[in-house]
Order: structure tokens, then sequence, then C-alpha cells
């Protein structure tokens, strides 16, 4: 009798809480919770997003250090230099996004297609193109990608794309000579500093 008395309590004890919950948690309130989890929900993907992409901006930064460095000393030899540093960059930012646990799969692979053969059509139409258009117009083309990016992923990057595009244009524009050493340092300076800046966030 005391264990169904005290079964009865228990019972009773839990529907007054639960219509305590009802009357406190309007639909309003619902609402706005289910809101504040999407918030936090999109703003984990976007940090995570972020964290994925730092590594790609460090590592094409230092490349493309190198890569613009020797173009401006050793501009005759400009197809082997970037015949050789654009397919390491793509091993290892490859590697890098295994390394972080993501499946990449055909995406990776797929994009890459997608960049060559546009910069390869461009050029085709574009043609005759001397070396410093076509040393402007790549990143031009990563700059627009970054954007577009930003506008679905999150503002950092489309912070980047703006910084790329403007930098490379004011090269373009202002220097007359050496246009290749200054996507070298402060192209490359600025894709490395915007890894930094994705990783931190």
């Amino acid at each position: 009798m005391l264990l169904t008395y005290s079964a009865l309590q228990s019972t009773l004890h839990k529907n007054n809480l639960i219509a305590v919950f009802a009357m406190v948690l309007s639909p309003q309130d619902a609402a706005g919770a289910l809101r504040d989890i999407e918030a936090a929900q999109a703003r984990s993907a976007k940090l995570h997003g972020y964290a994925r992409s730092s590594p790609q901006l460090l590592l094409w930064g230092v490349l493309w250090v190198i890569g613009y460095g020797l173009n401006d000393f050793f501009p005759a030899y400009s197809g082997a230099i970037w015949g050789a540093v654009v397919p390491i960059g793509l091993i290892a930012g490859f590697a890098a996004l295994r390394g972080t646990g993501h499946e990449v799969g055909w995406r990776y692979g797929a994009v890459a297609v997608t960049f060559v053969a546009f910069f390869a059509a461009a050029f085709f139409i574009l043609w005759p193109i001397n070396p410093k258009q076509i040393a402007a117009l790549i990143p031009l083309g990563v700059a627009a990608a970054y954007v577009i990016a930003g506008i679905w992923w999150g503002p950092r990057y489309v912070t980047t794309g703006i910084a790329i595009a403007a930098l490379t244009l004011a090269g373009f524009v202002l220097l007359k000579q050496h246009f290749f050493l200054w996507m070298a340092g402060v192209g490359g300076a600025a894709l490395i500093l915007a890894g930094i800046w994705l990783k931190r966030a």
C-alpha cells in the first residue's frame, strides 16, 4: 500500500513538472529556442569551415611567394616554375584536407579540374596574352571564388577575396616592373595572413 502511494505521488509530481514546463515554455519561447539552436549550429559549421580552409590559404600563400618570386627572377622558366608549383600545391592541399579527417573524395579533384579548365579556356579566348596579364587573371579568379564562397559560408572569405583582388589590381596598375615580385610579397603575405585569421576565428 505504501509502495502504491509512493508511486502515485511520484507520478503526480512528474505530471506537475510537465504542466509547469508547458506553462513556462510558450510557443514563442520554443520557436526562439529552436532559432538559437540553429544559429549555434550555423556558427559551428562556419568556424569548422574556416578551420578547414586555413591550411589551404597558408599553403598557397607560401607557394605564391615561391612561384611568383622565382618567376620574377627567372621569367624564361615561367612554365617550368608553375608546372612544378601547381601540382605540388594540389597534392599538398589534398593531403592537408585528408589530414583533418574531412572526406574530400572526388570533389577536390573536380574543383581543381574546373579551375584549370576555366583558365585554359580564358587564355585561349584572350590569346595573345602577356605573362603579366596571366599573373593577374589567375589571382582575380581565385579572389572571385573566395567572395562567392563567403556569400554562402562566411564573411571572412569575402574579406579575403576582396583583399586579394584589390592588391592584385593595385600592383597591375601601378607597377610597370616587378609585378611578379609584388604578387610574391604582398599577394603571398595576404594569403598567409588570411590563413592565420581564419585559424583564429
